[in-house]
């Protein structure tokens, strides 16, 4: 019985040990770290991002973090190449909540002036990715952006 114990705990103690090293060396976990940048929209309450231009590295996840210092709603919407137009008719019934819509790779939802959100973009291939912002009217009126992935 103290045998059994005693060989439990360490090897609960050999699993911690290595969860919490990662099994993997420094360079691989820092890899693997999401990169963070900042999106804003325009704060005079033009339809636009201040940031229509951001980078990323290729297979490395990506925080975006999204604040609104304009008077009216927005949101970020990282969309499939192609697919901006259909992800924009797909949310004009929902007010521009983008969730769950088919071609939305990853969205924050709809904020009011002074809202702030961080969104989790999952790592992607190298290429060029739009970003928009699905309330009804503002990608027609030109709030878009890409991220590009190198």
């Amino acid at each position: 019985m103290k045998t059994r114990y005693i060989l439990g705990s360490l090897g609960l103690a050999a699993a911690l040990t290595l969860t919490a090293c990662g099994g993997t060396s420094g360079n691989a976990t820092a890899a693997q770290s999401a990169a963070t940048v900042e999106v804003q929209a325009d704060p005079s309450g033009a339809l636009a991002f201040q940031q229509t231009t951001i980078e990323t590295a290729a297979g490395q996840p990506v925080s975006v973090n999204f604040g609104n210092p304009a008077p009216l709603p927005h949101n970020w919407v990282l969309v499939q190449p192609g697919q901006e137009q259909a992800v924009v008719d797909a949310t004009a019934a929902k007010n521009g909540e983008a969730a769950g819509v088919p071609g939305v790779i990853a969205a924050s939802a709809v904020l009011n002036a002074n809202g702030k959100e961080t969104v989790a973009v999952p790592a992607q291939s190298a290429g060029t990715y739009p970003y928009i912002c699905t309330v009804p009217g503002h990608y027609a009126a030109g709030m878009k952006g890409t991220l590009t992935v190198k």
